[in-house]
């Protein structure tokens, strides 16, 4: 069965997380500028609002230990960024990673729409790559696949949980209601197949 991914989950798996997202300034400006690389690849951007930091960085790890996938977030690839403020320089880091992804995902939770930077980085990575799938994170349980005043959203594919033959947890990338493709697979560029969810 194909289920959408909970906050508290991944807010789990961030908070078992050896490293910890709250460095001092200090710490996180030392260790982005040891490890900075402007033209570094990422398999995924992940797109997301800023205040589900924690959920985000869930999520960077599940895909991380499952699949051993590149995931770019921009607050712990580049913590220099000032996402409060819209700029060209901010912009502009953003552009070059972006141009480095292969795949985008847009983790769509109740804080998406108050976004300034989600729809800004969807729009200039279609216009670019063009390889993009919305993962719905909820808050409990919920089917509703309805994105109230960002019903373009439904233009792209979706990513769902589930289980694979040996019972591990997958996402899978759903083009229609029939026909997906396991992530690894997608970022791949393999096509969906039929299964049942």
């Amino acid at each position: 069965m194909a289920m959408k991914f909970n906050e508290s989950e991944l807010k789990e798996l961030a908070q078992k997380s050896k490293s910890s997202i709250f460095e001092s300034s200090s710490e996180i400006l030392k260790h982005a500028s040891a490890n900075f690389d402007i033209n570094k690849k990422y398999d995924i951007f992940i797109s997301h609002s800023f205040r589900d930091a924690e959920v985000i960085h869930g999520l960077k790890l599940f895909i991380e230990k499952i699949y051993s996938l590149r995931v770019y977030v921009d607050w712990i690839d580049d913590p220099e960024l000032d996402r409060t403020q819209v700029s060209k320089y901010t912009a502009n880091r953003l552009r070059n990673r972006m141009n480095n992804c292969k795949t985008m995902l847009v983790a769509h939770s109740e804080s998406s729409p108050d976004s300034r930077w989600v729809p800004w980085e969807i729009g200039y990575f279609d216009s670019r790559i063009g390889k993009i799938a919305v993962m719905p994170i909820t808050k409990g349980i919920s089917n509703s696949e309805k994105y109230e005043g960002q019903e373009y959203l439904g233009l792209y594919s979706y990513g769902v949980r589930g289980n694979d033959k040996s019972q591990r947890t997958k996402i899978w990338i759903q083009d229609n209601p029939d026909k997906y493709v396991d992530l690894a697979d997608w970022v791949a560029g393999k096509e969906p197949f039929e299964r049942s969810a």
